[in-house]
């Protein structure tokens, strides 16, 4: 069962700021949530996440992300939190370059918990 949370811009804004677009997808596999995000995670969006992993029930999570464009340090900071306070999570691939830079940059690459 596939379910998304939100998405957090709709059609074209012509008059001036449009929020980046920022989706979450879950859906469980044998018993793992596994959890897509796909656009822009930032300070923004970053309560989206926070509802989709709230949803996990402390099952074993794999977050995927292959779409993920861009992430800021609240982005980063979420998934660090997750580590830590998560038994069973691993992260998935390939990582966009914004993505990858940024995990490069902060050498978080070895921390964080990737398959």
């Amino acid at each position: 069962m596939m379910r998304s949370f939100a998405v957090m811009s709709g059609e074209p804004d012509t008059s001036g700021y449009r929020p980046p677009r920022f989706e979450v997808a879950s859906e469980r596999v044998d018993g793992t949530v596994l959890i897509r995000l796909i656009g822009e995670l930032d300070l923004v969006s970053e309560p989206v996440l926070a509802d989709a992993l709230a949803q996990g029930d402390g099952q074993p999570l794999r977050i995927d992300l292959s779409e993920l464009a861009f992430m800021d340090s609240t982005g980063l900071r979420a998934l660090l939190s997750l580590q830590r306070e998560h038994a069973d999570v691993k992260l998935r691939g390939p990582l966009q370059p914004a993505v990858q830079r940024l995990l490069e940059l902060t050498q978080t690459l070895q921390i964080l918990p990737f398959e």
